[in-house]
């Protein structure tokens, strides 16, 4: 499988638009924009810097006790996702990723063990015994996020919600890049982080 090039890469509002309701995920080396609301749910993006083939999952809780194989699941999904970007010929050594959601958003747990958390921990903890190494996290807090990911820049564009704020799908995002380190996705310098 051959590299697939995006110099000259068109709009996002011409790339190909999916939404990630939960328990879902999507992978592909075609340039895309994904899209998914999280509160305490959480979504991880992986990117191959080499082949230029990324992908999103968007998971609920961390692991289902019964073992289950729901995409709804941490455990699952984070498995799932890996294996997808594997059939798009992405070696693991060559895969970062990116850690979003896990807010404080549901009225129940202690602020120090949320379902949020305990979903952000699980997937930290997944990509460390993986060696995939964590280039941007946007996770915690009490307001959940709308991310916008364009899977052929390695960027996703993230959006706090304000508490009690009904989003629609499809509506835009333009906030600031949480892309941490731009050159290691792009081989160029990228912009500083921005609070």
């Amino acid at each position: 499988m051959t590299a697939v090039s995006f110099e000259g890469a068109r709009d996002a509002k011409d790339l190909p638009q999916v939404y990630l309701t939960p328990g879902t995920l999507f992978c592909s080396a075609v340039p895309s924009v994904v899209g998914t609301v999280l509160g305490s749910c959480v979504a991880v993006c992986l990117l191959d810097r080499h082949r230029r083939a990324a992908g999103m999952n968007h998971f609920v809780l961390s692991c289902d006790p019964a073992g289950g194989d729901s995409l709804r699941y941490g455990d699952v999904a984070l498995a799932r996702l890996r294996d997808r970007m594997a059939r798009l010929g992405c070696d693991s050594h060559d895969l970062r990723a990116k850690v979003f959601g896990g807010a404080a958003v549901l009225p129940f747990g202690e602020l120090t063990d949320t379902v949020g958390s305990t979903n952000v921990r699980t997937a930290l903890e997944w990509l460390q015994r993986q060696s995939i190494p964590v280039i941007a996290r946007r996770t915690g807090g009490t307001n959940g996020m709308l991310l916008r990911f364009h899977t052929g820049l390695g960027r996703v564009l993230v959006r706090r919600i304000a508490s009690g704020v009904d989003v629609p799908a499809s509506s835009s995002v333009p906030s600031f890049d949480s892309n941490i380190d731009t050159q290691a996705w792009s081989g160029r310098p990228g912009p500083k982080d921005q609070p």
